[in-house]
């Protein structure tokens, strides 16, 4: 889980792929300057034709040309990467600048850069050695090099002009919050690691007697590795009760996860376990379903705000909110309690129910777009789209629940006659779906 963990954490980072190319341009320019100086000028005359050859002074002039080059593509690049971040910060919503950052697009455009400029460079420093000799193999690598960053440099522009348009952001998160959602769930696909039948260990734990792991450091829980935590369990014979839902803030020192009945644990017990959880800076939305909920709630009410008044772009959010809501409605949620493939007892966590999910998303939405016609309606248009898809009575059940606390937080005294025949239209459909028409009048406006 260790290594994971961090190699997701590279993945993520700015830095990772610049540095890998960096570190490949590093290996070829070596590898090319020994090509060079071990293939004698006569073998090379024999075999590669006399327009591929250069000497030294035109070597020189072709990577020096394309160093600048690339490095004044790179100084472009990296502008429009910061008029991009300024945007997404200002208009949407700070928490979108890691969408963009993470993207493999950006990341790989810059770091082919960097690879190019380093390649250059360091060849140009490593040609004073073989000053007498012809040259076949580092300028036309230099040149297919920059031909290559010529082609994503067109390629990122493109990518940019793409991203900035908000639909494609909206899009891009619920993608992402999609494959959250199909990642987090497939563990509930083992029918060994849960179960259903009520056991004599769940109801006759004694929860008084616990050893908590404190955090060693604040910062938001990013992600769990349930499998190899229930696997160090079985195999040690522990119940871990784990103190954190994933995307909550801890502060240092306080409990992580607890050691169910146990009153001593060693130093290297606790590590082991440690690892299996991920604390940092930031939210993430590798395991974390409510963060890219919360991504589009944020553009949805920026998007309705005075300053910026665009009801469509937050209608858009709603709409993929109500997408994800009801992909959440078909799935299985995690249960609280885990056991083994033995049916023991082995971890303990509090799962968020799809009510508090559910309540979450529409919240904010309810209190700042009360007064929005056209946000009211569309929440209520998405939330039949929710029941026709999820026939689970509970879910249908939660979301008519939902619907009368939404319809009771909408501003009637801005609303005239046809606003309101809108919304209750909406309303009565709703009550169709879910055969509750004999309720239809008591919440309609």
């Amino acid at each position: 889980m260790k290594i994971n963990k961090h190699w997701i954490t590279f993945k993520r980072s700015f830095w990772f792929l610049p540095t890998f190319y960096g570190i490949v341009a590093l290996l070829l320019s070596i590898l090319t300057i020994i090509t060079e100086k071990s293939v004698s000028t006569e073998l090379i005359s024999k075999y590669i034709p006399n327009v591929l050859l250069t000497d030294i002074k035109l070597g020189q002039t072709i990577l020096s040309s394309i160093a600048i080059s690339i490095l004044t593509m790179t100084t472009i690049t990296f502008s429009s990467i910061m008029v991009v971040l300024t945007t997404y910060s200002s208009q949407f919503s700070p928490r979108t600048l890691q969408d963009f950052i993470s993207d493999v697009v950006t990341q790989r455009v810059l770091g082919i850069f960097t690879g190019g400029i380093i390649y250059s460079l360091l060849l140009l420093l490593f040609l004073k050695e073989i000053s007498n000799k012809t040259l076949f193999v580092g300028p036309g690598v230099a040149v297919i090099w920059a031909i290559v960053c010529l082609a994503f440099f067109v390629y990122f522009i493109h990518h940019v002009a793409t991203w900035t348009q908000v639909n494609n952001l909206i899009d891009k998160i619920t993608s992402r919050t999609q494959q959250t959602i199909d990642k987090s769930f497939h563990f509930n696909d083992d029918k060994s690691m849960e179960s259903d039948i009520p056991n004599e260990d769940v109801h006759n734990l004694d929860c008084s007697n616990m050893k908590s792991v404190l955090a060693t450091t604040s910062g938001y829980l990013q992600m769990i590795d349930l499998p190899t935590l229930l696997k160090k369990a079985s195999e040690e014979d522990f119940i871990i009760k784990i103190e954190r839902r994933i995307g909550d803030y801890i502060l240092r020192g306080t409990p992580l996860f607890s050691f169910v009945n146990r009153e001593k644990i060693t130093e290297d017990e606790q590590k082991r376990y440690e690892e299996c959880f991920s604390i940092g800076t930031e939210r993430t939305t590798v395991q974390d379903i409510e963060f890219g909920l919360q991504k589009l709630v944020e553009i949805s009410l920026r998007a309705i705000s005075p300053a910026i008044n665009d009801p469509h772009t937050a209608i858009n959010c709603i709409n993929r909110i109500g997408t994800l809501l009801a992909e959440l409605g078909t799935v299985s949620f995690p249960k609280s309690h885990q056991f083994d493939k033995n049916q023991q007892l082995r971890i303990i966590m509090d799962i968020q129910s799809y009510q508090e999910l559910l309540y979450k998303s529409f919240y904010q939405i309810r209190h700042y777009g009360r007064q929005d016609v056209s946000v009211c309606a569309s929440t209520l248009a998405v939330l039949h789209g929710i029941v026709e898809k999820n026939k689970d009575p509970s879910i249908q059940k939660t979301i008519w629940k939902f619907t009368i606390y939404f319809v009771e937080g909408i501003d009637e005294s801005v609303l005239l006659v046809w606003d309101k025949n809108f919304i209750n239209e909406k309303i009565k459909r709703l009550a169709k779906t879910l055969e509750k028409e004999h309720e239809y009048d008591q919440i309609k406006l």
